[in-house]
């Protein structure tokens, strides 16, 4: 297999697969493990096709040109300004959530290991300096670490999987505990982790515009993400009854009630090592496919101005604001990243799809009645998202962390 082809997947696959992911089996308990696999197969779908799409929009373009370009060019100016807004909340919000992350853990360690406490100023700094020039040395360098860190994350998932997986009781798997509140709630959140659109022109512009080497790619960094998602939630919804589940999330949340929960069934406490491990890496692959991609936008925005061609400038603009939001202001980004599924809807739905017609259109091509269905589909559920993020707000259905 092409070795281009091997590490864009894995950058695709990385970007998607966050520290968040733990967390799922929590998000999932008022579903059931059949109901959330079927959610996530259908989001896959929709997802994987909708990049293909813009895949597909570059096929007559330069690949160096970036989102912003590809949007102004085919849909004007208000669309472009609609996908930048949307594209650069969801990037900073992102990057500026993983150097918090990346920079808690790396304090930790370093404390541990220097017997003496470091500011969370200075391991930031560190992290955004140390993991942000790989980001600016290219796609070339951000492919090579993701592959190896990519490694070291399956590693120590697989870990896991393998003790849960003893544990593993068919009637587990087979309860259907569908609270209708719980189960739209979980939508927006299992879409979010699906999201890795934004490395698209990242990835076109690596593979110098392939469109077949291209929807390979695409295609196989997003069933990476599935196929890990379905195992980690069978082996932890497969392992703890429902019931279990919903007192957990009435104690802890997040990487904290899945440490118990696990700790709790395979009656061991070293497994919150493998499971930390997990969670520095899936934020170190995350943040290196997000930025990269910030990185590449900014990039594309500014090459009309005077330090357009100015790497440093560039990479000053794409990593400063979020470094200072994660240093002084973390609640702000906090607010940002509570909203990520808008934004995702946006440049992941709706985008692709407006661009894809508005190509077909000037190359005189016709839209099949299965994909004039196919993209109405598409807009219904990106409309249904919406709607579901705004009850959140609103608080009608449960907001799940």
């Amino acid at each position: 297999m092409n070795s281009k082809l091997i590490g864009s997947s894995l950058i695709i696959a990385g970007t998607a697969i966050g520290g968040g992911m733990l967390a799922m089996p929590i998000i999932s308990s008022g579903v059931g493990f059949t109901g959330i696999t079927i959610v996530m197969i259908l989001i896959w779908l929709t997802m994987c096709y909708t990049a293909i799409l813009l895949v597909e929009t570059y096929k007559d373009n330069n690949p160096e040109d970036g989102l912003s370009t590809m949007t102004y060019k085919y849909l004007g100016k208000a669309g472009s300004i609609v996908t930048g807004i949307s594209m650069l909340t969801l990037m900073y919000a992102l990057v500026s959530a993983y150097i918090a992350g990346g920079s808690d853990i790396l304090r930790l360690n370093l404390s541990n290991w220097l017997k003496t406490d470091i500011s969370p100023q200075v391991t930031a700094f560190i992290f955004t300096v140390l993991f942000g020039g790989i980001v600016g040395l290219g796609a070339r360098v951000v492919d090579i670490a993701t592959r190896w860190i990519f490694i070291i994350k399956l590693i120590f998932l697989l870990i896991v999987i393998i003790v849960m997986f003893g544990y593993v009781r068919i009637d587990n798997l087979l309860q259907m505990p569908i609270e209708s509140k719980l189960f739209f709630s979980s939508i927006p959140v299992i879409f979010t982790s699906f999201g890795f659109h934004i490395v698209v022109p990242s990835m076109v512009k690596y593979l110098d515009g392939d469109i077949k080497l291209l929807k390979k790619a695409f295609i196989y960094g997003s069933l990476l993400p599935l196929i890990v998602y379905i195992i980690w939630q069978l082996s932890i919804l497969g392992s703890i009854d429902s019931n279990t589940f919903f007192t957990i999330i009435k104690e802890t949340q997040g990487l904290e009630a899945v440490i118990l929960a696990v700790n709790g069934v395979s009656e061991s406490k070293w497994m919150n090592i493998p499971l930390n491990i997990f969670f520095a890496a899936a934020i170190l692959t995350s943040f290196l496919g997000v930025a990269l991609a910030l990185f590449d936008y900014v990039k594309d925005l500014s090459k009309k101005k005077a330090f357009g061609k100015n790497s440093i400038i560039i990479y000053l603009i794409t990593f400063i604001p979020p470094l200072l939001f994660a240093l002084y202001y973390p609640k702000g980004f906090v607010i940002a990243l509570s909203y990520a599924a808008i934004s995702v809807v946006i440049t992941s739905l709706f985008i692709p799809v407006l661009m894809y017609i508005k190509v077909k259109k000037e190359r005189q091509e016709p839209i099949s009645f299965l994909q004039k269905i196919a993209f109405s589909l598409i807009f219904a559920f990106g409309t249904s998202i919406l709607v579901i993020q705004v009850l959140m707000t609103a608080g009608v259905l449960p907001i799940l962390d």
